[in-house]
């Protein structure tokens, strides 16, 4: 995950121009020292790649804050490639008399979504005034299952997924508490705390043994929809809202814009996840702020989701494309992001991990698939980006720290 936030970072700086990366502002007094000192290991290491190679970057990687959150607030994905421009308030979006309509519904919660805890409804304004012109939505995040097997549909990636061997002390968590032989499945979130008792206090509506289930019965019961039930050769992923209305926006045309609508009242983070944030860069939907916390389980779709907003064969053939276009980005930021990782920018615990990967890398190059499935099962293992990216890169020179970039 370091690779490929730094492959994009250094992408970035190169080509095009500054990129920021930014934390929620509630969180500065306790967060800001280190996130910033972060993401000036992020600059440095991308910087003295480029200044290494004689290439002068055109910009750095800075660190700031997330546009404040407020009931209804949105993060936009801009289709640059239709020449759209950012919105002037992400508070006060301005939509389609329809898209308003639609937007007001799912704001004050009066249609069946997801509030729970990372609750960004999906949703599409529709400006299109011939065909279908109406505006999508809600869109919350959906939990699916991918199999790890040979029998693949053409919309799948062809590279197989990981899962951790039997043996794996990794399954030794997901081992609920009081049994002998049930575990949580691979990829459910917090699935690491089958051990775990209850947290008391919190909602238990599904009055489960372990915190694990307690979790997942309570993203059940706020709204969440879920795809099927895993079994232990299954992997368990969520495709995010704004992930969603990206397809459903394509699908409908350069007159669409795709958003993500802040719901309930347990996320306040107004910015993309770094998993969505590279789907949303390499479809030309930049996000209006990239975070560096947890993209848990993050699963693009491979399959079309609710059929009948426009045809199934339109809707597998956007799928296909765009899960293409993702493929091939993903790819390259991570095989720039490994060059970068250079042995002096990498600790030393973590050297003989950019090499395994430069390795499987290199012996799967005909298989576009690859980076991109790295990088799914990369975030299969839960953890904040930040903390991945603290551990893999060298602290640098702390003597000119990167000042935040105003809103």
């Amino acid at each position: 995950m370091t690779g490929a936030v730094l492959g994009l970072a250094t992408s970035y700086i190169k080509n095009q121009a500054p990129i920021r990366f930014d934390m929620d502002p509630r969180d500065k007094d306790k967060e800001w020292e280190s996130f910033k000192e972060i993401v000036h290991r992020l600059n440095t290491a991308a910087v003295g790649y480029l200044s290494r190679n004689n290439l002068l970057p055109s910009g750095t990687v800075a660190a700031g804050f997330a546009p404040q959150h407020t009931k209804g607030a949105v993060i936009v994905g801009v289709y640059q490639l239709a020449g759209q421009k950012i919105p002037d308030s992400v508070n006060e979006p301005v939509l389609s008399p329809k898209g308003k309509v639609l937007y007001e519904k799912i704001r004050d919660e009066q249609l069946p979504q997801y509030v729970g805890r990372g609750a960004y409804t999906g949703f599409v304004d529709n400006w299109n005034t011939e065909g279908d012109t109406d505006p999508v939505g809600p869109l919350s995040t959906v939990r699916f299952l991918t199999s790890n097997s040979d029998s693949l549909s053409e919309t799948q990636v062809p590279h197989r997924r990981w899962l951790p061997p039997s043996s794996s002390s990794l399954w030794c968590l997901r081992l609920r508490r009081d049994t002998e032989d049930s575990y949580v499945p691979w990829g459910m979130i917090t699935g690491d705390k089958a051990q775990s008792a209850p947290t008391v206090g919190m909602p238990n509506p599904a009055n489960a043994l372990n915190e694990a289930d307690r979790v997942t019965g309570l993203m059940k019961a706020q709204g969440m929809v879920f795809e099927g039930e895993p079994t232990l050769s299954d992997i368990a992923g969520y495709t995010h809202g704004m992930i969603q209305a990206i397809y459903k926006a394509y699908a409908l045309g350069p007159s669409t814009t795709p958003y993500e609508i802040t719901v309930g009242t347990e996320t306040t983070k107004l910015a993309s996840c770094v998993p969505c944030s590279l789907f949303m860069i390499a479809l030309g939907y930049p996000p209006t702020s990239i975070h560096l916390g947890r993209g848990e389980s993050w699963v693009p779709l491979f399959e079309p989701y609710t059929p009948g907003r426009s045809s199934e064969s339109v809707e597998r053939a956007v799928i296909r494309d765009l899960n293409n276009s993702w493929q091939d980005a993903c790819a390259e930021w991570l095989a720039l992001g490994l060059k970068v990782l250079d042995q002096s920018a990498v600790t030393n615990d973590h050297q003989a991990s950019v090499t395994a990967a430069r390795k499987y890398l290199d012996a799967n190059s005909r298989d576009k698939s690859v980076a991109s499935v790295l990088i799914l099962d990369a975030v299969s293992i839960h953890e904040s980006e930040m903390s991945r990216i603290s551990r893999t890169l060298n602290a640098a020179d702390s003597a000119a720290l990167i000042d935040p970039t105003p809103w």
